[in-house]
């Protein structure tokens, strides 16, 4: 097993080599692209400021928590996007690149992730990252409930990252086309920007388990700001490893059904 995860990573390392070279080959084309990524989260700055500019804003959120909240939603969506677009993975499938990936002696899914994802979303972790050191330099932080919020938020990033995979997969074995996911995904990503309960019981339940999407943004920031107890935040991680898991194990079985230049 241990054997297979160096070789699995010595694969990603390997790939995201090549694909940094090839992104940097043009340079000023990727310092654009690094920089528009990284103005992904000042349209939810924006947002939230007017919000309590012109309101009192949401119930329990201060201003800075709610920052903390869309920067953390943001840092999710661009590692997800550095990993991996669902509407470029549809796109290759559908024209036969694919095929490559399954003729090679390695994990599929891990070349998947290694290369059709957008070296650019790079940017956008960047302006996350401030957006959430900003937020969070106008509030009070405990160590614990940091290191809590940080496992949550890891584990978080990878189920929907392996939910993305799943649902591109799943998109090109039902209908062989794939446009509209990254919309998709987009729309996930701007209600995740958001606390949970002001969608309902059904709408926390559809953004935790059905689009995943709550993990990382709404219970990590939960875990940061301590309104959530240590059990259930135990619940939490191990429900998400659990989802994971079934995540990965779903897309593997479903290349089963892939069929080759699909259109």
């Amino acid at each position: 097993m241990l054997g297979s995860i160096k070789k699995n990573f010595n694969i990603i390392l390997s790939s995201q080599r090549y694909n940094w070279l090839s992104f940097l080959i043009y340079r000023e084309q990727s310092a654009v692209w690094l920089l528009v990524f990284s103005f992904s989260s000042l349209a939810g700055f924006i947002n939230i400021s007017v919000i309590y500019n012109i309101s009192n804003g949401i119930p329990g959120w201060n201003y800075y928590q709610l920052l903390a909240l869309s920067g953390l939603s943001n840092l999710m969506i661009n590692i997800v996007w550095y990993f991996i677009s669902p509407g470029r993975v549809v796109w290759h499938m559908r024209n036969g690149n694919f095929d490559q990936i399954l003729t090679k002696p390695c994990n599929p899914l891990v070349l998947t992730l290694s290369r059709y994802g957008e070296q650019s979303a790079i940017g956008g972790v960047a302006g996350a990252i401030i957006l959430i050191a900003y937020s969070l330099s106008h509030v009070q932080l405990s160590i614990l409930p940091f290191i809590e919020a940080l496992l949550l938020f890891s584990i978080g990033a990878i189920t929907f990252v392996f939910f993305v995979l799943f649902i591109a997969v799943l998109s090109y074995v039902l209908f062989k086309a794939g446009q509209y996911l990254n919309w998709f995904i987009s729309i996930a990503n701007h209600a995740s920007q958001y606390p949970l309960p002001v969608y309902g019981v059904l709408g926390t339940v559809l953004l935790t388990i059905v689009i995943p999407v709550g993990f990382a943004s709404f219970y990590s920031a939960q875990a940061i700001f301590s309104t959530i107890n240590p059990p259930s935040a135990f619940l939490i991680f191990i429900l998400s490893i659990l989802l994971s898991y079934l995540l990965y194990k779903t897309s593997f079985w479903l290349l089963n059904f892939y069929s080759s230049g699909g259109g």
